[in-house]
């Protein structure tokens, strides 16, 4: 079946007549800054008396004349006054949606974001928002101007106003006439004091967050997540562009081509080949090595790559008194396997081919839900542990789930897994409530086994699959993150692959501004590896733009090394791309591209689809999942890093290959293990109270 790409870009027409703005070296009513950055010859030249070299900014009116002020004819063919014209572009998009008394916003790249009224989705506690964004760029895609149109998910903004709230620490951003504002911002300029103390408190509505619901007894519903994120993400820029782009009075601003979203030019999309995203799984009784390309079906009728290093497997729980008999029924049937007509897991034996037993000696019970770490701590002091011949794994029932409203109920799991990790022993949560239900359903229950089973033989050190295509030797360092909320500070964790087979080494973790020790930490890991194999490139997948100061060091280390081979940056937008995306109409309404499209968006960046969806499919399960594209920028500092036309398809690939290894579910991801990984721990590691032991780097018992 042939392709067809569409993406959610709309071309408009370049002027006939290119703007006139009016320009004042003095902040005015009504004006708007032109950064530095910006500043043209003809800029400069309208300004002859001014020394314009030590100011930061000039001040626009657009296209609102002025009296006495300088004015310039806009010339599109300059780049800064390219970026003029996009900021005047910007204005009226703003100026257009406001006078309409929409909520009009800059989201979290600059861009304008507009929030439409949901007719439906309204409660009494809150109203429910649809949020789509703009960007405008120039002939990135096409030769024509480009207005980008993104469904940012919905905002709920409470009925509550800020005066009617007792505790103002649980405020945060706040909904005030047609814009927002952060509560607990700064007051550290006239102007932010100016504009708090001018808020009416009755008139600011705070946005929706957990903490304000638990303190105002709102009931906090699991998310509902569309089976097909396609389908709701086009039906809705569809549906706001019909109702409010299409429209001559937006068209006077913005004269669409067509009054449709584009087509991907063909000359901008390609495809991996699938084949090289086999995996290598355990070989057969004769020595044949056996492969396949989708882990769900290969790990039903083939052996894991490689067992845990250890004969010996014991099992054993933690749970509340009262939880004791449903953990026996659960046990049975992670050990032996359900009862159901459909039947894809047989036992834990036969699914991921281990010897384990329950350790009934281990069995941990406690009393207290909401602080069992005292009860559980002094059994495990009177415990032993064969260590030296025996590989134990813990499950916790736990008698809260991920969505309980008090966050020490949240916290007890990070706490045990960090106990027993001191101990050497890996844990993982089950979640009481949906063990329950899922005992009742035996056929879907077994999906929730067999992810069980695969995290806990990674955990415990085994390589359920690794990739069969491995041709070049390698260094693959991996950098994510993870910001956590309460504190206000990010965490980045490295997570190391020596060659790019894909099996996991070690990784370290930081606070965000510990720049030399992640400097550091992928200088050891190159020096490691380059001390006992000669690399033919290294790779560092990284979580965002890398910046200047944290690249200088490690290009640094690598020339003190005398490496001489060629470094290679791929910043890998890990928050799925939802700005730009595209999508087939060719197949039904499902949408999804096929796995390893990728499309060129600019100079070395690129749209690239990772998911389950072959060529060759005639069928394929929702449960499979409909994940977005991966945005993905690739840099060097080395000049010739790109001469080889063939190295970008490789790095690509490389990223295509790497998404494949994820061992905590069977479900294909679109990001990489070596961003999704070093993410997790990210997330986990800063909340143990004395850090990760040194002899658990190397280990996932993060999964």
């Amino acid at each position: 079946m042939q392709e067809h790409l569409k993406t959610n870009i709309l071309n408009f027409k370049w002027p006939n007549s290119a703007p006139t703005i009016y320009l004042t070296l003095e902040d005015i009513e009504g004006s708007h800054p032109i950064h530095k950055s910006k500043f043209s010859r003809q800029i400069k030249e309208v300004f002859p008396d001014a020394d314009l070299s030590n100011t930061d900014q000039i001040f626009t009116t657009f296209t609102t004349e002025v009296p006495d002020a300088s004015s310039i004819k806009l010339n599109l063919v300059d780049g800064r006054e390219l970026r003029i014209y996009k900021q005047y572009l910007k204005h009226q998009l703003r100026n257009y949606f406001k006078a309409k008394d929409y909520v009009v916003v800059k989201n979290f790249v600059g861009d304008v974001q507009v929030w439409m009224p949901s007719l439906k989705g309204n409660t009494e506690h809150y109203n429910l928002y649809y949020k789509f964004s703009f960007k405008i760029q120039f002939a990135k895609l096409t030769d024509l101007p480009e207005l980008i149109v993104s469904y940012d998910g919905t905002s709920k903004v409470l009925t509550t106003s800020v005066k009617d709230i007792e505790d103002s620490e649980l405020i945060r951003r706040c909904v005030y006439g047609q814009k927002t504002f952060n509560y607990q911002m700064d007051l550290d300029t006239e102007e932010k004091q100016e504009f708090y103390n001018a808020i009416q408190f009755d008139q600011a509505f705070p946005i929706f967050s957990l903490p304000l619901a638990r303190a105002l007894d709102i009931p906090i519903e699991e998310p509902v997540r569309p089976a097909n994120k396609y389908q709701k993400y086009i039906a809705l820029i569809s549906k706001f562009a019909e109702k409010y782009l299409f429209t001559e009075e937006f068209k006077a601003l913005f004269p669409f081509k067509e009054d449709a979203f584009i087509d991907v030019p063909g000359n901008r999309i390609n495809h991996i080949n699938p084949n090289l995203g086999l995996l290598e799984f355990g070989k057969d009784q004769y020595g044949n090595k056996k492969t396949h390309l989708v882990p769900k079906k290969a790990m039903n009728i083939l052996n894991p790559y490689r067992r845990p290093n250890n004969q010996n497997i014991k099992i054993f729980f933690i749970c509340h008194t009262s939880h004791k008999d449903s953990v026996l029924s659960f046990y049975q049937n992670l050990k032996e396997g359900v009862n159901t007509a459909k039947n894809y897991y047989k036992g834990l034996e036969a699914y991921v081919n281990i010897k384990a037993t329950a350790s009934k000696e281990h069995f941990i019970e406690f009393t207290n839900e909401n602080d069992p770490i005292p009860e559980i701590v002094q059994k495990l002091e009177s415990l032993t542990f064969d260590h030296d011949n025996i590989k134990y794994a813990a499950f916790y029932i736990s008698p809260f789930d991920k969505f309980t409203p008090h966050p020490d109920d949240r916290e007890i799991y990070i706490h045990i897994k960090e106990l027993f990790l001191n101990e050497g022993i890996v844990t993982q949560v089950v979640d009481y409530e949906k063990m329950i239900v899922n005992i009742q359903d035996q056929y879907n229950f077994q999906f929730s086994l067999q992810n069980m089973a695969l995290a806990i033989h990674a955990k415990l050190g085994g390589a359920p699959w690794k990739l069969a295509v491995t041709d070049k030797k390698e260094l693959v360092i991996g950098v994510g993150a993870f910001t956590n909320q309460g504190e206000n500070r990010r965490y980045i964790a490295s997570a190391f692959s020596f060659q790019n087979n894909g099996l996991f080494r070690n990784f370290e973790y930081f606070n965000q501004n510990e720049t030399e020790l992640l400097a550091g930490s992928i200088l050891k890991a190159i020096r490691d590896f380059t001390s006992v194999s000669q690399a033919d490139k290294v790779v560092i997948h990284f979580y965002k733009e890398m910046s200047y100061e944290e690249l200088k060091p490690i290009i640094d280390g690598m020339n003190k090394l005398k490496l001489g081979v060629p470094l290679y940056i791929l910043n890998i937008n890990k928050t799925e791309a939802e700005d730009m995306i595209a999508y087939d109409v060719n197949w039904g309404d499902k949408l999804m591209p096929v796995s390893g499209t990728y499309i060129r968006i600019g100079l070395n960046k690129f749209l690239l689809f990772n998911n389950a969806r072959y060529p060759n499919d005639r069928f394929y399960s929702d449960t499979d999942g409909y994940p977005f594209p991966i945005k993905i920028k690739i840099s060097s500092p080395d000049e010739d890093a790109f001469e080889d036309a063939d190295v970008v398809l490789e790095l690509l690939t490389q990223v295509y290959q790497f998404s494949r290894l994820y061992w905590k579910s069977l479900r294909q991801q679109n990001v990489p293990i070596t961003i999704k990984y070093p993410e997790m721990v990210a997330q986990i590691a800063p909340r143990f109270n004395n850090g990760v032991p040194d002899d658990a780097k190397d280990a996932l018992w993060f999964l």
